[in-house]
Protein backbone atom coordinates (compact mmCIF):
# COMPACT_ATOMS: atom_id res chain seq x y z
CA UNK A 1 0.00 0.00 0.00
CA UNK A 2 2.98 2.58 0.44
CA UNK A 3 3.77 2.45 -3.23
CA UNK A 4 0.00 3.30 -3.70
CA UNK A 5 0.14 6.22 -1.00
CA UNK A 6 3.82 7.69 -3.05
CA UNK A 7 2.01 7.03 -6.23
CA UNK A 8 -1.08 9.38 -5.18
CA UNK A 9 1.75 11.41 -3.75
CA UNK A 10 3.66 12.22 -7.29
CA UNK A 11 -0.05 12.51 -9.09
CA UNK A 12 -1.06 14.83 -6.66
CA UNK A 13 2.03 17.55 -7.27
CA UNK A 14 1.52 17.50 -11.09
CA UNK A 15 -1.45 19.43 -12.71
CA UNK A 16 -2.54 16.20 -15.03
CA UNK A 17 -5.60 14.51 -14.68
CA UNK A 18 -5.68 11.36 -12.33
CA UNK A 19 -7.96 8.06 -13.01
CA UNK A 20 -8.58 6.10 -9.68
CA UNK A 21 -9.80 2.22 -10.54
CA UNK A 22 -10.18 -0.30 -7.94
CA UNK A 23 -13.46 -2.31 -6.27
CA UNK A 24 -15.95 -0.98 -4.58
CA UNK A 25 -15.43 0.27 -1.12
CA UNK A 26 -11.51 0.27 -1.57
CA UNK A 27 -11.01 3.81 -0.90
CA UNK A 28 -11.11 5.72 -4.28
CA UNK A 29 -12.93 8.84 -2.68
CA UNK A 30 -10.29 8.70 0.11
CA UNK A 31 -7.36 9.12 -2.31
CA UNK A 32 -9.58 11.39 -4.46
CA UNK A 33 -9.33 13.74 -1.56
CA UNK A 34 -6.01 12.76 -0.20
CA UNK A 35 -4.82 14.72 -3.96
CA UNK A 36 -6.98 17.22 -3.29
CA UNK A 37 -5.27 18.11 0.05
CA UNK A 38 -1.84 17.80 -1.08
CA UNK A 39 -2.46 19.92 -4.35
CA UNK A 40 -3.84 22.42 -2.55
CA UNK A 41 -6.30 22.64 0.67
CA UNK A 42 -7.79 25.98 0.00
CA UNK A 43 -8.89 25.06 -4.07
CA UNK A 44 -12.53 24.40 -4.85
CA UNK A 45 -13.11 20.44 -4.28
CA UNK A 46 -16.22 19.63 -6.32
CA UNK A 47 -17.36 16.07 -6.02
CA UNK A 48 -20.39 14.27 -8.61
CA UNK A 49 -21.35 10.76 -7.85
CA UNK A 50 -22.55 10.03 -11.72
CA UNK A 51 -24.23 6.84 -11.14
CA UNK A 52 -26.05 8.38 -8.42
CA UNK A 53 -27.72 11.27 -11.31
CA UNK A 54 -30.31 9.87 -13.85
CA UNK A 55 -29.04 10.45 -17.18
CA UNK A 56 -31.92 12.83 -17.89
CA UNK A 57 -30.29 15.60 -15.37
CA UNK A 58 -26.52 14.49 -15.46
CA UNK A 59 -25.80 17.30 -17.89
CA UNK A 60 -27.59 20.03 -16.04
CA UNK A 61 -25.49 19.14 -13.03
CA UNK A 62 -22.48 19.31 -15.05
CA UNK A 63 -22.88 22.61 -16.91
CA UNK A 64 -25.91 24.09 -15.27
CA UNK A 65 -28.81 25.20 -17.16
CA UNK A 66 -30.95 28.55 -17.79
CA UNK A 67 -34.22 28.81 -16.36
CA UNK A 68 -36.63 27.48 -18.95
CA UNK A 69 -34.47 25.30 -20.75
CA UNK A 70 -36.54 22.14 -20.18
CA UNK A 71 -40.06 21.41 -17.87
CA UNK A 72 -39.00 21.81 -14.11
CA UNK A 73 -36.21 24.36 -15.07
CA UNK A 74 -37.85 27.15 -13.20
CA UNK A 75 -34.84 29.36 -12.26
CA UNK A 76 -31.25 29.03 -13.57
CA UNK A 77 -28.90 26.58 -12.15
CA UNK A 78 -25.23 27.03 -12.24
CA UNK A 79 -23.38 23.31 -12.85
CA UNK A 80 -20.55 21.96 -10.52
CA UNK A 81 -18.06 22.76 -13.43
CA UNK A 82 -18.18 26.04 -13.03
CA UNK A 83 -18.05 25.69 -9.08
CA UNK A 84 -14.70 23.66 -9.93
CA UNK A 85 -12.95 26.81 -10.97
CA UNK A 86 -10.05 26.84 -10.30
CA UNK A 87 -9.88 23.59 -8.58
CA UNK A 88 -10.77 19.65 -8.93
CA UNK A 89 -13.69 18.50 -10.61
CA UNK A 90 -13.85 14.79 -9.01
CA UNK A 91 -16.26 12.78 -10.92
CA UNK A 92 -17.00 9.54 -9.18
CA UNK A 93 -17.84 6.18 -10.98
CA UNK A 94 -17.04 7.96 -14.26
CA UNK A 95 -17.87 4.52 -15.63
CA UNK A 96 -21.73 5.28 -15.26
CA UNK A 97 -21.39 8.56 -17.64
CA UNK A 98 -23.58 8.59 -21.16
CA UNK A 99 -21.24 8.34 -24.21
CA UNK A 100 -23.09 11.71 -25.52
CA UNK A 101 -22.07 13.42 -22.12
CA UNK A 102 -18.37 12.11 -22.48
CA UNK A 103 -18.03 13.88 -25.28
CA UNK A 104 -19.24 17.72 -23.72
CA UNK A 105 -17.31 16.46 -20.76
CA UNK A 106 -13.76 16.02 -23.18
CA UNK A 107 -14.39 19.37 -25.32
CA UNK A 108 -14.74 21.39 -21.57
CA UNK A 109 -11.87 19.79 -20.24
CA UNK A 110 -9.58 20.43 -23.23
CA UNK A 111 -10.65 24.23 -24.20
CA UNK A 112 -12.28 24.90 -20.96
CA UNK A 113 -15.01 26.30 -22.70
CA UNK A 114 -18.64 25.00 -22.30
CA UNK A 115 -22.54 26.08 -22.85
CA UNK A 116 -25.08 25.63 -20.09
CA UNK A 117 -28.28 23.80 -21.22
CA UNK A 118 -30.57 26.61 -22.68
CA UNK A 119 -27.69 28.89 -22.95
CA UNK A 120 -26.73 31.26 -25.74
CA UNK A 121 -22.86 32.44 -23.91
CA UNK A 122 -19.90 30.20 -23.91
CA UNK A 123 -18.40 30.05 -20.47
CA UNK A 124 -15.05 28.88 -19.13
CA UNK A 125 -13.99 27.02 -16.36
CA UNK A 126 -10.26 25.75 -15.83
CA UNK A 127 -9.83 22.57 -13.42
CA UNK A 128 -8.13 19.64 -13.12
CA UNK A 129 -9.65 16.23 -13.16
CA UNK A 130 -9.65 13.34 -10.71
CA UNK A 131 -12.16 10.74 -11.65
CA UNK A 132 -12.77 6.89 -10.01
CA UNK A 133 -14.69 3.98 -11.11
CA UNK A 134 -14.97 0.38 -10.47
CA UNK A 135 -15.05 -0.78 -13.67
CA UNK A 136 -12.99 -2.28 -16.07
CA UNK A 137 -12.17 0.94 -18.42
CA UNK A 138 -10.66 -1.11 -21.28
CA UNK A 139 -13.43 -3.29 -21.54
CA UNK A 140 -16.36 -0.55 -21.78
CA UNK A 141 -14.21 0.78 -24.47
CA UNK A 142 -14.03 -2.11 -26.20
CA UNK A 143 -18.26 -2.19 -25.89
CA UNK A 144 -18.34 1.22 -26.93
CA UNK A 145 -19.56 2.61 -23.67
CA UNK A 146 -16.47 4.54 -22.82
CA UNK A 147 -14.70 6.69 -25.13
CA UNK A 148 -11.06 5.85 -26.43
CA UNK A 149 -10.19 9.57 -26.44
CA UNK A 150 -11.43 10.26 -23.00
CA UNK A 151 -9.61 7.72 -21.48
CA UNK A 152 -6.91 8.91 -23.18
CA UNK A 153 -7.20 12.23 -21.98
CA UNK A 154 -7.98 10.75 -17.89
CA UNK A 155 -6.15 7.70 -17.30
CA UNK A 156 -2.43 8.43 -18.59
CA UNK A 157 -1.54 8.71 -14.67
CA UNK A 158 -3.51 5.95 -12.92
CA UNK A 159 -4.16 4.96 -9.11
CA UNK A 160 -5.20 1.32 -8.62
CA UNK A 161 -6.30 0.72 -5.45
CA UNK A 162 -5.54 -3.10 -3.73
CA UNK A 163 -8.30 -4.22 -1.85
CA UNK A 164 -8.77 -4.22 1.85
CA UNK A 165 -7.61 -8.18 2.04
CA UNK A 166 -3.99 -7.65 -0.07
CA UNK A 167 -3.00 -5.01 2.53
CA UNK A 168 -4.37 -6.25 5.90
CA UNK A 169 -1.26 -4.68 7.58
CA UNK A 170 -3.12 -1.57 7.01
CA UNK A 171 -5.22 -1.95 9.13
CA UNK A 172 -4.90 -1.15 12.58
CA UNK A 173 -3.98 2.53 11.03
CA UNK A 174 -6.80 2.91 9.31
CA UNK A 175 -8.83 1.79 12.21
CA UNK A 176 -7.86 4.46 14.41
CA UNK A 177 -7.89 6.59 11.43
CA UNK A 178 -11.34 5.42 11.42
CA UNK A 179 -11.74 5.92 15.71
CA UNK A 180 -10.57 9.76 15.10
CA UNK A 181 -12.91 10.22 12.35
CA UNK A 182 -15.73 9.02 14.91
CA UNK A 183 -14.51 11.39 17.34
CA UNK A 184 -14.02 14.03 15.55
CA UNK A 185 -18.03 13.69 14.22
CA UNK A 186 -19.35 13.02 18.06
CA UNK A 187 -18.06 16.03 19.62
CA UNK A 188 -14.58 14.40 20.51
CA UNK A 189 -16.41 11.77 22.61
CA UNK A 190 -15.77 8.33 22.10
CA UNK A 191 -12.38 5.34 21.74
CA UNK A 192 -9.55 6.01 21.36
CA UNK A 193 -8.45 2.61 20.54
CA UNK A 194 -8.84 -1.10 19.86
CA UNK A 195 -7.41 -4.10 21.84
CA UNK A 196 -4.75 -6.22 20.51
CA UNK A 197 -7.76 -8.93 20.38
CA UNK A 198 -10.56 -6.88 18.33
CA UNK A 199 -7.51 -6.33 16.09
CA UNK A 200 -6.80 -9.80 15.94
CA UNK A 201 -10.85 -10.44 15.11
CA UNK A 202 -10.68 -7.89 12.04
CA UNK A 203 -7.98 -9.06 10.64
CA UNK A 204 -9.52 -12.82 10.25
CA UNK A 205 -12.24 -11.03 7.99
CA UNK A 206 -12.12 -11.06 4.43
CA UNK A 207 -13.83 -7.00 3.90
CA UNK A 208 -15.58 -8.39 0.24
CA UNK A 209 -16.81 -4.52 1.37
CA UNK A 210 -13.23 -3.43 2.06
CA UNK A 211 -12.14 -0.13 3.34
CA UNK A 212 -15.64 1.05 3.23
CA UNK A 213 -16.96 -1.43 4.99
CA UNK A 214 -13.94 -1.24 7.77
CA UNK A 215 -15.24 2.15 8.38
CA UNK A 216 -18.84 1.07 9.15
CA UNK A 217 -17.40 -1.76 11.15
CA UNK A 218 -15.62 0.68 13.38
CA UNK A 219 -17.89 3.17 13.64
CA UNK A 220 -20.67 1.06 14.81
CA UNK A 221 -18.55 -0.56 17.38
CA UNK A 222 -17.51 3.00 18.30
CA UNK A 223 -21.01 4.07 18.76
CA UNK A 224 -21.81 0.92 21.61
CA UNK A 225 -18.40 1.74 23.63
CA UNK A 226 -18.68 4.11 26.54
CA UNK A 227 -14.99 3.89 27.51
CA UNK A 228 -11.79 4.39 25.66
CA UNK A 229 -11.40 1.37 24.28
CA UNK A 230 -13.05 -1.06 22.12
CA UNK A 231 -12.67 -4.66 23.30
CA UNK A 232 -12.79 -7.86 21.71
CA UNK A 233 -16.42 -8.74 22.48
CA UNK A 234 -17.77 -5.62 21.12
CA UNK A 235 -15.55 -6.06 17.74
CA UNK A 236 -17.49 -10.20 17.58
CA UNK A 237 -20.46 -9.26 17.68
CA UNK A 238 -20.38 -6.69 15.03
CA UNK A 239 -18.13 -8.82 12.54
CA UNK A 240 -20.64 -12.15 12.85
CA UNK A 241 -23.77 -10.01 11.65
CA UNK A 242 -21.74 -8.29 9.14
CA UNK A 243 -19.14 -10.57 7.75
CA UNK A 244 -21.07 -14.07 7.11
CA UNK A 245 -17.90 -15.42 5.06
CA UNK A 246 -16.34 -14.78 8.81
CA UNK A 247 -18.40 -16.53 11.19
CA UNK A 248 -16.67 -20.37 11.34
CA UNK A 249 -13.26 -18.34 11.99
CA UNK A 250 -14.93 -16.28 14.65
CA UNK A 251 -17.99 -17.79 15.59
CA UNK A 252 -19.06 -18.07 19.27
CA UNK A 253 -17.62 -22.14 19.98
CA UNK A 254 -13.80 -20.38 19.20
CA UNK A 255 -14.34 -16.69 20.06
CA UNK A 256 -13.66 -17.66 23.72
CA UNK A 257 -10.35 -19.61 22.87
CA UNK A 258 -9.19 -17.00 19.98
CA UNK A 259 -9.64 -14.29 22.55
CA UNK A 260 -7.57 -16.64 25.01
CA UNK A 261 -4.69 -17.23 23.07
CA UNK A 262 -4.81 -13.31 22.10
CA UNK A 263 -4.84 -12.41 26.16
CA UNK A 264 -1.93 -14.84 26.65
CA UNK A 265 0.07 -14.21 24.12
CA UNK A 266 -0.21 -10.50 25.16
CA UNK A 267 -0.12 -10.70 28.65
CA UNK A 268 2.97 -13.01 28.11
CA UNK A 269 4.57 -10.51 26.25
CA UNK A 270 4.14 -7.53 28.73
CA UNK A 271 5.67 -9.62 31.70
CA UNK A 272 8.56 -10.34 29.80
CA UNK A 273 9.08 -6.61 28.73
CA UNK A 274 8.56 -5.98 32.24
CA UNK A 275 10.75 -8.37 33.60
CA UNK A 276 7.99 -9.78 35.92
CA UNK A 277 6.69 -6.80 37.02
CA UNK A 278 3.19 -6.59 37.35
CA UNK A 279 3.08 -2.91 37.80
CA UNK A 280 5.05 -2.22 35.13
CA UNK A 281 3.24 -5.16 33.01
CA UNK A 282 -0.24 -3.53 33.61
CA UNK A 283 1.08 -0.25 32.40
CA UNK A 284 2.11 -1.61 28.94
CA UNK A 285 -1.18 -3.37 28.80
CA UNK A 286 -2.78 -0.20 29.62
CA UNK A 287 -5.15 -1.83 32.28
CA UNK A 288 -5.10 -1.74 35.85
CA UNK A 289 -3.01 -4.38 38.51
CA UNK A 290 -6.38 -6.18 39.87
CA UNK A 291 -7.63 -6.34 35.95
CA UNK A 292 -4.24 -8.14 35.13
CA UNK A 293 -4.79 -9.87 37.69
CA UNK A 294 -8.39 -11.37 36.59
CA UNK A 295 -7.50 -11.94 33.38
CA UNK A 296 -4.84 -13.97 34.62
CA UNK A 297 -6.74 -16.20 36.80
CA UNK A 298 -9.47 -16.59 34.05
CA UNK A 299 -6.46 -17.47 31.88
CA UNK A 300 -5.38 -20.19 34.18
CA UNK A 301 -1.79 -19.24 34.34
CA UNK A 302 -1.53 -18.92 30.76
CA UNK A 303 0.96 -16.62 30.21
CA UNK A 304 3.77 -18.28 32.33
CA UNK A 305 3.10 -21.25 30.41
Amino acid sequence: MRQVFERIERFARSPVPVLILGETGTGKDMAARAIGQIAGPHRPFVALNCAAIPETLIESELFGHERGAFTGAIRRRTGIIAQANGGILFLDEIGELPVHTQAKLLRVIETGEYRPIGGERVLHSRFRVIAATNRDVDQLVARERFRLDLLHRLGAARVVMPMLSEHLEDLPALAEEFLRQFRGGNGGAGPTRLTAGALHILRSADWPGNVRQLRNVIEAAASTVSGEVIEEEHIAEIVQMNLPQARERVAPASLAETLRQTEAMAIRHALQQAGGDWRKAAALLRISRATLYRKLKVLNGAPGR
